[in-house]
């Protein structure tokens, strides 16, 4: 038996570890989520809105997520010559291209020629696969985040980011993620509101925050031997008047465990703009 195939099935037998775990862990805490879960967490949101951390209304929509695998694209450098009107170059596992001709682009919805943009063949490789993420975007850069079939990604493995200097974008630089498997049967998540009752109850929501957005993305959990492996995660943005810049906070979606933080961005004209993504 050879050493890759070792650490292979060493991972496999990792996630089947960590899921037992995280099912027994979450069996043990049904019966008193079911018994208390209602008054438990309505009484901690008004504990947070006495604390005066502002957010929207948070759902209690109940999801599944899966244990994905996956590896970043490695064989961009023979699809360039697919690509027009562009001086493109590999590195580093990416694409890193120059358009010939700058594209213009409405500074409030420059989704709006990109979308269309990305649809003719030859702009960015396989663009079907990517959708717009506003969240992430900011005046000097457009970012496209990729979407497997379990769920969108939030990786800077997994993203387009088009470089935008006066209203044109000037090239892009692109990273993807291939061979994605599932390596476990779906399972229930936590909900939007137990992950802001978690970041909370950690104390990741200092008095005096609001809560900008959250999204349920794949995030990744752990690398071996090149293969990436990525769980659901609730990824959350803050703001507090003691801190001027922006953090991106995140829950694991299975067992509302805290993720550690994210980089942070400065404001930019009073509206949050993340500079930097994911691992």
């Amino acid at each position: 038996m050879n050493f890759k195939r070792i650490q292979g099935i060493f991972l496999i037998a990792f996630i089947v570890i960590d899921v037992f775990l995280f099912m027994m862990t979450k069996n043990s805490k049904v019966q008193d989520d079911s018994e208390n879960a209602g008054s438990v967490n309505s009484a901690i949101v008004r504990d947070m809105k006495r604390d005066n951390i502002k957010f929207g209304k948070l759902s209690n929509k109940k999801e599944t997520g899966y244990y994905l695998s996956a590896e970043p694209q490695d064989q961009f450098e023979t699809r360039l010559g697919e690509l027009k009107n562009q001086n493109a170059r590999s590195e580093n596992n990416a694409i890193v291209s120059d358009f010939k001709s700058t594209v213009k682009v409405n500074p409030d919805h420059p989704e709006r020629t990109l979308n269309r943009l990305m649809k003719k063949k030859g702009f960015v490789l396989d663009a079907d696969q990517y959708r717009y993420d506003r969240d992430l975007s900011s005046a000097t850069k457009v970012v496209y985040s990729q979407q497997g079939q379990q769920g969108p990604f939030f990786s800077s493995n997994a993203q387009i980011t088009f470089s935008v200097a006066d209203q044109q974008v000037v090239g892009y630089t692109q990273r993807e993620l291939t061979n994605v498997k599932i390596l476990h049967e779906k399972n229930d998540l936590i909900t939007e509101e137990r992950a802001i009752i978690s970041l909370y109850q950690y104390n990741e929501l200092p008095n005096n925050t609001k809560i900008l957005w959250t999204k349920l993305a794949y995030t990744r959990f752990l690398e071996l031997n090149g293969k990436e492996v990525y769980i659901p995660t609730w990824v959350v943005a803050i703001n507090s008047k003691s801190n001027s810049k922006v953090q991106i906070k995140r829950i694991n979606a299975f067992n509302g465990a805290s993720v550690s933080t994210e980089k942070v961005q400065e404001q930019q004209n009073g509206k949050a703009k993340v500079e930097s993504v994911g691992n």
